[in-house]
Parts: structure tokens; C-alpha cells; sequence
């Protein structure tokens, strides 16, 4: 393709975005969905913003950059730059995993720790001792400044993964397994499934639910390996792809737990402060009615 024709059809797609674009606008609240979607959801604030609901209003409103999540490291970075156009920038240094623990002889519980924490993983009284509940904890680390006695620390989490199936196929070749169309593995099928699509799906990484759906019902009993004249191993792509669906929505269930516990946090948070106005209003109520501090109920 000569470089003129190139051009030409670069500005053609330029000007059909453009034209889309004004005719469809793209709301603002469901980009924001997508975006905070993608973020961890640790509420770790080590972007510089209070949560990742904000950050992700601030990418899509053009005033933050793409690299600001150490948790979510390069894989989000790589996701953000894909969805919001590239920014140039450098991936940010993805943070180990940890979770906090609280040295139980040095605390003094004094609850300073409870309000920073975004999820609540943190359970204790007044003069009692405080413990962190571990798989809540989302190693934010805004616990640790709260301290006054620096007895928080971080220690880190193993993130060795045991697996319960045994694959022997290199997931790098995910281009052309010689597939010829011949259907005979749709028909070796025991439960009718598309094992010819199926392929074509694990192929080009191609998700949706249905299709997911779909490739969940596999039992990966190798009747279509038998019946591929091509010697393609699809039970164990299968299989593989069984295990990355299932983790990716293992994933969003996290991140959605996540979510509510740092709604409720902030809500329970925002009740407190409201009880504490109200409280402070009604003292200065009777004051102002010259009641004796007696009579003013606490």
C-alpha cells in the first residue's frame, strides 16, 4: 500500500470517527464505568486520588495520566492506553502484594487506624486490642501513617498459585493450530458444543459472555482431540481458556466485594459525621437558649 493511500484513508477513518462521535457521544458516566472497571480497586489512593472511582473520572476527564496505579501495574497501564489512546508515558512499577498486620503487644487501641482503612479490615474498640482481618486487607498501607506507636507493618503475600490441571501446550502459539474447517470435532462432541468456534475464540482471545458461557460447559473429556484429523490439542486449549475465564471473573467478583466494602466504609463514615454535626448543633442550640451544661444531654 503506497504511503499517499495510506494517508488517504487514515483521514477517511478520522473523519468517520469524528462523524460517529457526534452522532453517538460516548457518555461520560458509562467510560467512567469502563475505566474504574479496569482499576483494582485496592482504594490505595497511591495515585493521588481517594479512591479509584475518582482517578478513573480523572482520566476520562483528561487530568490524570495512565500511569499512576503501582497495583495495577503494567497490565492495567497497557489496558488504560488501549481504551484511552496511548500517553507516552513509562508503566508504573507494579507493587507487591501484602497485607498489614498489627504488632498485638504494642497497640494501644486507640481506633486511629480504623477510619483511614477503605475496606474495613481492620476490627477493634477503644482501649481494646486491634487486629487486621487478612483477606480483607487490600495492602493499601493507610493504616500505617495513622499509627501512632508504629506498631502496623506489611508483610508480603505469597502469590504462588497451585494448579489442579496439567497443561503441556505453549499458550504463545495462539495463531493458526492448522485448523482445516472440517467440523468433525463439533460432531465428536458429547454435549454439541461449537468445538470449531470454540478454537477460533481461544485463537484471537475473543470474550463475551455467552461465548464464555459456552466454553465453561466443557468437560475436557478429549473426544475432539480423537476426532481432529489436524492433531490439534483443543481439550487442553479448552482447558486453558476454562481456567482464564474463571479466573477473569473471579476477578471482577473481587473487585466488585471490594467496591461495596469501600462504599459502605465511606457511607458509615459519612453517618458519623452527620451524628457528630447534629450532636454539636443541638449543644449549641441550648447554649444559645442559656440551658445549664448540666442539661445539655451529651
Amino acid at each position: 500500500m503506497t504511503p499517499p493511500l495510506l494517508i488517504t484513508l487514515l483521514l477517511i477513518f478520522a473523519l468517520l470517527r469524528r462523524a460517529l462521535e457526534q452522532r453517538y457521544p460516548i457518555s461520560d458516566t458509562a467510560l467512567i464505568d469502563t475505566v474504574d472497571a479496569l482499576l483494582p480497586q485496592t482504594q490505595c489512593a497511591q495515585c493521588g486520588y481517594p479512591g479509584c472511582r475518582p482517578y478513573a473520572e480523572a482520566i476520562v476527564n483528561d487530568s490524570a495520566a495512565l500511569n499512576l496505579c503501582p497495583p495495577g501495574g503494567a497490565e492495567v497501564y497497557q489496558q488504560l492506553t488501549e481504551l484511552m489512546g496511548g500517553d507516552h508515558t513509562t508503566p508504573p512499577v507494579p507493587s507487591a502484594p501484602a497485607v498489614a498486620i498489627i504488632d498485638e503487644a504494642e497497640c494501644i487501641g486507640c481506633t486511629l487506624c480504623l477510619p483511614p482503612c477503605p475496606v474495613d479490615a481492620i476490627i477493634g474498640a477503644q482501649g481494646q486490642m486491634h487486629t487486621v482481618l487478612a483477606r480483607e486487607c487490600t495492602g493499601c498501607e493507610l493504616c500505617l501513617p495513622a499509627c501512632p506507636v508504629d506498631c502496623i507493618s506489611m508483610v508480603p503475600v505469597s502469590t504462588t498459585t497451585h494448579s489442579t490441571r496439567s497443561r503441556s501446550v505453549d499458550t504463545n502459539q495462539t495463531t493458526v493450530y492448522g485448523c482445516i474447517q472440517c467440523g468433525q470435532c463439533n460432531n465428536a462432541c458429547p454435549l454439541n458444543l461449537p468445538a470449531q468456534n470454540m478454537l477460533h475464540w481461544v485463537e484471537h482471545d475473543q470474550h463475551a459472555p455467552q461465548r464464555d458461557d459456552t466454553l465453561l460447559r466443557c468437560v475436557e473429556c478429549g473426544l475432539c482431540d480423537r476426532a481432529c484429523p489436524s492433531n490439534i490439542p483443543l481439550a487442553n486449549l479448552f482447558g486453558q481458556a476454562i481456567q482464564s475465564v474463571q479466573q477473569m471473573r473471579t476477578d471482577a467478583r473481587q473487585k466488585d466485594y471490594l467496591k461495596d466494602r469501600f462504599a459502605a466504609h465511606n457511607a458509615r463514615l459519612a453517618a458519623k459525621a452527620e451524628s457528630a454535626a447534629s450532636k454539636r448543633q443541638q449543644r449549641l442550640d441550648r447554649s444559645k437558649q442559656g440551658a445549664a451544661p448540666w442539661q445539655q444531654s451529651s
